[in-house]
């Protein structure tokens, strides 16, 4: 009997574990779907003064980001969305602002893809 409460609680916890880390995900994928959103809009908008600090916003966030999800996502995505914003940083060096504009688009459909990939669902188990 001892061994079956001990397998439960164990199996609880890696389950609490997991519903904690899909809900960690979601908010840092929010976070930085809002912090690339105010980046399209300033380009967008040809706001070239507060440019480089929503890139800087961007790259901070990511950095944070990423330390938690290197242990938890599949690095090709991780990597996908570090060429994709290294493309977007060199692009709106060089002012081209419309190559930039894609690559933002892509990052930000990166990140709207890993929430659901990680979600614990029937669609994602079989």
């Amino acid at each position: 009997m001892r061994v079956f409460i001990g397998i439960m609680v164990l199996f609880l916890f890696l389950l609490g574990i997991g519903f904690y880390m899909e809900i960690v995900i979601g908010r840092q994928s929010e976070a930085l779907l809002q912090a690339l959103d105010q980046l399209e809009a300033t380009v967008l908008k040809n706001d070239f003064a507060g440019l480089d600090e929503q890139v800087k916003k961007v790259n901070q966030l990511w950095t944070a980001t990423r330390r938690v999800w290197v242990l938890l996502i599949d690095h090709q995505e991780l990597d996908e969305f570090e060429l994709a914003l290294a493309r977007a940083k060199s692009y709106l060096e060089n002012q081209v602002y419309i190559f930039a504009l894609t690559e933002i688009v892509q990052m930000k459909q990166i990140i709207n893809q890993i929430p659901d990939k990680q979600r614990l669902s029937l669609e994602n188990i079989l």
